[in-house]
Formats: structure tokens, C-alpha cells, sequence
């Protein structure tokens, strides 16, 4: 059970803003694309043991979406302001298509650049880009000016930059 729920964690982690674009693209308020996610959410973790291991979670996960955004537009349906179905068919479709690149080297290069960061460059980024809290919380709490901070952001995001540009670069010649 506990390797279910690291596993369903990792891979929602790595698909939930795609999902959560999707969402977007066929709902206009972003309110309702929240609470449309978090039914989402729910919903893939219930039904995550029907999950096939090894195949694409993103595109399980856009499609339990899909059927979220249908059971919003039906229960909200006499608002003034929705998509025709057409529209959520042809944007189904669109994400349904293959990717003209693979968007999986970009984020694992980046994966990879930020694990070569010192520990404490890796802190400052967790804090800066993984939490709610203001950059100015972010230097609270490490006791560093805030100007320093966002100096230190700058220098780290400039070579995370370069480190998976190299990556990229290395793995075409490869």
C-alpha cells in the first residue's frame, strides 16, 4: 500500500500541471478548474488500482479529467458562458496527439541539474519554488537579505539553464 501511494504521489506530481493546463483549456473560470482538479485528484487516487503500471499516467489522468470537466459543464451547465462539446472533443484530440518532442528529457535533464546543486542551493529552491510563502518569507528564513536572495535564485535558475541546455545538447550528439 505504501509503495501504491509513492508511486500514485510521483507520478501525479510529475503529470498535475499538464492536467491541470488541460483543465484550463476547457474552463474558462479558474475557480472552477481548481475544484475541477482537486475532484480530479480525488478521483485518480480512487481509482488508481485500475491504473496499468508502465503506461502513460498523463494521458489516464487527462482523460479521468475530461469526464471531471463533463460532470462540472452538466451540473453548472445553465451558466451563460461554456464550450460546445465540439470544442472539448478537439482539444481531447489535441492532447491526445503525439508530441512533436519529448518533454520527458527536458524535465529529467532538469531533474539531473538539480541534483548536482549543493544541498544548500537545493533548500533555497524548495523553499523559493515549492511552497506558498513570499521570496521575502524565503529570506526570513534563512536569514539572508532579500536581495540576496533573489540574486542567489538568479545565479541558480542561470546555471540550472545552462546545465540542462548541455544535457540536451550532449544527449542530440549522443
Amino acid at each position: 500500500m505504501a509503495e501504491d501511494r509513492s508511486e500514485f504521489v510521483r507520478l501525479l506530481t510529475r503529470h498535475e500541471r499538464q492536467v491541470y493546463a488541460y483543465i484550463l483549456s476547457l474552463v474558462p473560470n479558474w475557480a472552477d478548474a481548481d475544484e475541477i482538479l482537486q475532484e480530479t485528484n480525488m478521483r485518480l487516487w480512487d481509482q488508481f488500482e485500475r491504473f496499468k503500471s508502465g503506461t502513460d499516467f498523463g494521458a489516464w489522468a487527462r482523460t479521468v479529467a475530461h469526464y471531471q470537466v463533463l460532470t462540472f459543464r452538466k451540473r453548472v451547465g445553465r451558466e451563460r458562458v461554456h464550450f460546445s462539446q465540439e470544442f472539448v472533443d478537439a482539444v481531447q484530440a489535441e492532447y491526445d496527439a503525439p508530441s512533436k518532442e519529448p518533454p520527458d528529457e527536458r524535465r529529467d535533464a532538469l531533474a539531473n541539474c538539480i541534483e548536482k546543486l549543493s544541498p544548500g542551493q537545493q533548500e533555497m529552491l524548495r523553499r523559493a519554488y515549492n511552497s506558498e510563502h513570499s521570496i521575502k518569507d524565503v529570506a526570513g528564513q534563512l536569514k539572508r537579505p532579500v536581495g540576496a536572495v533573489y540574486k542567489a535564485l538568479s545565479r541558480i535558475r542561470r546555471a540550472l539553464y545552462d546545465c540542462v541546455s548541455n544535457s540536451l545538447r550532449n544527449e542530440e550528439l549522443a
